[in-house]
């Protein structure tokens, strides 16, 4: 019995190992082919638009990561992709108290330019009442002391 319980484990950790090694190779396939700013560039253009009047920069950090921001400002917006699926990280800072937002988007490996554009918006109004009650919390804070 118990052997029978530690082959079954082994054969799911078996197979666990390999769905995640070839989502791997699949996402090097896919940004061999394209850039990740490319892949999800109507994500990238809205965001930049939003947080940065369409004036923020893509710094790559590596094949699966990079970073939007604007010289400056009091946010960047980090873009992480993995296994066919898609972190994004926006970091607001006021008054030097930082607000930290995250999500993940799961299977879009494949999402068309309107699935992108609702992506986008879907980060943006979670953001914008987070912004608003972070500068709030600091001023109250601020008055306190």
């Amino acid at each position: 019995m118990f052997s029978s319980i530690v082959i079954i484990g082994l054969a799911i950790l078996a197979y666990s190992l390999f769905k995640f090694s070839s989502a791997l190779s699949e996402d090097r396939y896919e940004l061999e082919e394209q850039s990740l700013a490319e892949k999800f560039s109507t994500v990238v253009h809205t965001l930049n638009q939003a947080a940065f009047n369409g004036q923020g920069k893509i710094v790559p950090l590596d094949q699966r990561s990079f970073n939007l921001w604007q010289q400056g400002k009091n946010q960047i917006i980090n873009f992480h992709y993995s296994t066919g699926h898609l972190s994004i990280c926006w970091k607001y800072k006021y008054l030097q108290k930082e607000l930290v937002h995250e999500r993940q988007f799961d299977n879009v490996r494949n999402l068309s330019l309107l699935e992108q554009q609702q992506l986008a918006e879907r980060m943006i109004q979670e953001m914008r009442p987070l912004i608003a009650q972070h500068q709030q919390n600091v001023l109250l804070r601020g008055r306190e002391f």
